[in-house]
Parts: structure tokens; sequence; C-alpha cells
């Protein structure tokens, strides 16, 4: 996507080196929290709301 503070599925996937299956059951869960949908119906996830889950999840920051 052309805005590097919000991020698709695939985008998260692929910096978290996980499955787009694993990102939409944190979604789902509750886990990661997604804000909302693009034209094409894809989750979207803030960069902050990411970096929130990579520290809660991994006690460091994304910048790190």
């Amino acid at each position: 996507m052309a805005n590097s503070n919000v991020l698709t599925i695939r985008e998260v996937a692929r910096e978290l080196e996980v499955d787009e299956r694993t990102v939409r059951r944190w979604i789902k869960s509750g886990e990661l929290r997604s804000i909302g949908f693009d034209i094409k119906k894809r989750y979207l996830v803030s960069r902050t709301d990411l970096d929130a889950f990579i520290q809660q999840r991994t006690g460091r920051s994304n910048q790190e």
C-alpha cells in the first residue's frame, strides 16, 4: 500500500514472517487490532497497532 502507516494482512504477514491466516486469526481473536477495511474488503492494520502487538508479544519494539 502507498501509506506505510496502514498495512494489509499480507504486509503484516511478510513483516512478521508468518502466514496470512495467522494474522487473520490474531485479528479475529482480538490479539491484533484492525482499523477497518479497504475498498477491496481487506483488513487494515495501523503501524501503531502492529508495533504495540509486537511489543506485547516480544517485550521489545519493532524499531530495535
